[in-house]
């Protein structure tokens, strides 16, 4: 190992410098060396487990009989059958095999907080295999750590390769992992006898065959190796693992002969529950720090099509909102004009300034994420054509077919569109509630485009203010962020690799042609620097588009009809524009998709009436939602009075003659109510606008995520999580489907998400709080 060599990498923080420079002989037989301890210690654990992992499992979980340790004499002393093995147990085994094993969860975090940059050497495998601690593998009882043995055993180390190799990033940066430097050699990451296998960058992967990849091309192109000192650091995380895993099956079948082993069938993996509760549904956050307890992540067109179809839905249902509903068009303007940084502390513009650059930039918002998302599901669907003529996938280190490249580059434009578009958000997430009272915006320029931050400090301040208080239209934009974070890395599995080569001007040119059209010439630039004032003259004030309450009298139509006016000329206002920045194309899509929930106006005189009908109540014995006094016999609804209709209502953007409707509306035939316990009859009662008078003018009623996902249940919908904070929910015959995020931060569908969501159900399903009725007997 010649050290004289590092001189190169003085350039880099001394923490990162590679601890020596190898020459190629050298890094293959250092290589070789780990290669062969961990193959042979995956094989032993590999036919351990395929014998006897139902035992394992049972003894693990269960923890009945069979732990022994050794006695004075030498021989074996059993505890009794009826003694349970605990947490406590089960670290005490875990403990015999490697004592150094750190107690607690994320101790990589612990040692930055903790230690300095000098010691964290010193616990390199809490950087390597941080998820490796007693915490996690001995609670939830064992389960976690059942995960993690069925997945390594039965997988060769190769799957893993990435996965480890991504897990180094923080304890390299961090100087708690140091490496070694192969000079002009890289590490095989795939294949049973290829992998670990240190190739020159001029050395060819089989040198009989022409037309196999060398060790350059490996690397920088196919992405089948790893540079040689993360692939050295990653068999040795392989190798303790799996030395690990081995010691304490070992140890659990102390009293069964390993000599011969007669392989079984392959158990499926163990599920998971969700630690101190019987809640069976998993978030988000959960199930990412379940991950290494489970089979690697990999490229999947499927997981991607999931993600961008939640989202596509979910602009679509944005766009028809805005379209026709007055009241959501109001509140999502108002969260707009609440996040303009021109509002903050210091020089502030005129108000018709403010005002233009709100609805600029939500308007170009819809139609952007709308053309975006849709150009990606195009896009899936294309590739999906191509991803057929190779039923077993394209060939491993092998340059991908022309068509096969191009059909899958495509994403990656779209994916930087995307970020592009919540760029534009970059100050409207400074400006949100929780951090605008501690930002000072001043203006360097006349025209109040450019301006200078400033963040004012209070002795108060902590590291994140209590409450956080991610306000609705933040929390949309986080959404959006999570979603093409998601499908990156989605994407980054593909092997060979596909990497985003293309600048995104030139690779949305290149790209993108077939699409073009729907990108819109403005699209992430808004209509104009400062907006439209004829536009903000429509849209302001606010309060234009908010129906009023109070006694249906005739006062009460009329003020009802003016927002209904003032709803259609706005949007008579915005849509010259509309085609004027987002294109025709663009403008068509949109109006295309919001087509089938456009109806005719109310008239609203019609719903004047001297007596409100009652509604038929439930069972006698069921109690109001919201609290309220016990219902009383079934009542008739009088016939005289005239039904209140479906409240959608707006000015469709003009159709293009002759398309089908993608989005059509599923309906359901008309039956008899739903039988539904009194806890989920509450959860539509908020869903479909039955909450108290009080509660709907204060936005003040919401419903937590659980009692959604047990309503759906118990009408017998299943509930599948996809990618992200996406679910499936999906009715047993398949008929019926909804994709639906689960709120994040909080566990909690807010009002607003909760009415879109209702109204998402009416339109999908046909679904009103009349299709449920209270039953004591369910549930």
């Amino acid at each position: 190992m010649d050290t004289s060599k590092l001189e190169f990498f003085d350039f880099m923080p001394a923490h990162m410098r590679p601890k020596a420079v190898l020459q190629p002989n050298e890094a293959r037989q250092m290589a070789d060396k780990i290669r062969q301890e961990l193959f042979a210690s995956w094989s032993r654990l590999k036919a351990i487990v395929l014998a006897h992992e139902d035992t394992i499992q049972k003894r693990w979980k269960k923890a009945i009989t069979c732990y022994s340790f050794p006695a004075r004499q030498g021989t074996l002393m059993y505890l009794p059958a009826s003694v349970q093995r605990t947490a406590v147990k089960r670290r005490q085994v875990l403990l015999e095999v490697d004592s150094k094993l750190p107690p607690e969860h994320a101790p990589e975090i612990s040692s930055v907080i903790k230690d300095e940059a000098s010691t964290r050497q010193e616990k390199r495998n809490d950087f390597l295999l941080p998820y490796v601690n007693l915490e996690d593998l001995s609670i939830n009882n064992g389960t976690q750590f059942l995960g993690l043995l069925h997945a390594r055993a039965l997988r060769f180390p190769s799957e893993f390769a990435w996965f480890d190799s991504n897990t180094l990033g923080f304890g390299v940066a961090a100087g708690g992992v140091e490496r070694y430097h192969g000079f002009n050699c890289a590490m095989v990451a795939f294949g049973e006898t290829t992998y670990g296998r240190v190739l020159e960058y001029s050395e060819r992967l089989n040198e009989s065959d022409k037309d196999s990849p060398d060790g350059g091309m490996m690397e920088f192109i196919l992405g089948e190796s790893i540079t040689f000192g993360n692939g050295l650091a990653v068999l040795e995380t392989q190798a303790t693992l799996t030395a690990l895993l081995l010691g304490v099956v070992t140890r659990i079948l102390n009293d069964i002969d390993l000599t011969d082993l007669t392989p079984a069938a392959p158990l499926p993996a163990p599920e998971i529950p969700v630690l101190n509760t019987a809640f069976q549904w998993q978030s988000s956050a959960r199930l990412n720090s379940l991950r290494p307890y489970g089979p690697p992540p990999v490229f999947n067109i499927d997981d991607i099509s999931v993600l961008i179809n939640s989202q596509y839905e979910f602009a679509v249902q944005h766009l028809a909102d805005l379209r026709t509903d007055p009241n959501y068009f109001a509140e999502t303007l108002q969260a707009y004009y609440e996040h303009r940084f021109e509002t903050l502390h210091g020089k502030v513009p005129p108000q018709s300034i403010i005002q233009s650059r709100t609805v600029s930039l939500m308007l170009t918002d819809v139609y952007a994420f709308l053309a975006y998302y849709h150009i990606a599901k195009e896009i899936i669907h294309d590739f999906r054509i191509v991803q057929a003529k190779f039923p077993n996938g394209p060939p491993r280190a092998r340059e991908l077919t022309k068509e096969y490249e191009d059909a899958l580059k495509k994403l990656h434009p779209v994916s930087g569109l995307l970020e592009e578009r919540i760029k534009t958000h970059r100050q409207t997430l400074s400006s949100s509630p929780a951090l605008r009272s501690g930002i000072i915006v001043r203006s360097t320029d006349a025209a109040f485009r450019r301006h200078e931050f400033s963040f004012a400090s209070r002795p108060d301040d902590k590291l994140i203010p209590p409450p956080i208080g991610v306000s609705p239209l933040v929390a949309s934009i986080l959404s959006h962020w999570g979603v093409i974070n998601d499908c990156k890395s989605i994407l980054a599995y593909h092997r060979p690799a596909v990497p985003a080569t293309e600048l995104l001007p030139a690779g949305v040119k290149l790209r993108l042609q077939k699409w073009r059209p729907f990108i819109g010439p403005k699209a992430n630039s808004g209509i104009g620097p400062d907006g439209d004032p004829a536009l903000a003259a429509r849209a302001f004030p606010i309060s234009n588009f908010t129906y009023p309450k109070g006694p249906r009298d005739r006062a009460w139509a009329v003020k009802c009809e003016d927002v209904d006016a003032a709803f259609a000329a706005f949007w008579k206002t915005a849509d010259r524009y509309l085609i004027k920045s987002c294109g025709k194309e663009l403008f068509a899509l949109g109006a295309q998709v919001v087509g089938p929930f456009i109806d005719a106006p109310t008239n609203w005189l019609s719903l004047v009436a001297p007596k409100v009908p009652v509604r038929a109540m439930p069972k006698a014995e069921a109690l109001v939602p919201f609290g309220g006094v016990q219902q009383g016999p079934e009542m008739k609804e009088e016939t005289s009075a005239p039904r209140a209709k479906p409240k959608k209502r707006g000015v469709a953007a003009t159709t293009v003659e002759g398309e089908d409707n993608e989005q059509a509306t599923e309906t359901s035939v008309a039956t008899a109510p739903t039988p539904v316990s009194a806890r989920v009859y509450k959860v539509f009662s908020t869903l479909f606008k039955a909450a108290k008078d009080e509660d709907v003018a204060l936005q003040q009623s919401s419903v937590a995520w659980k009692d959604i996902q047990i309503a759906f249940t118990q009408i017998g919908f299943e509930l599948h999580k996809t990618r992200g904070s996406a679910w499936t929910f999906r009715d047993p015959e398949g008929h019926k489907t909804v994709i639906v995020h689960e709120p994040h931060p909080e566990s909690t569908m807010r009002f607003w998400e909760a009415r879109r969501f209702g109204r998402r159900l009416t339109r999908k399903f046909g679904w009103t709080l009349q299709s449920f009725i209270v039953d004591s007997v369910v549930g």
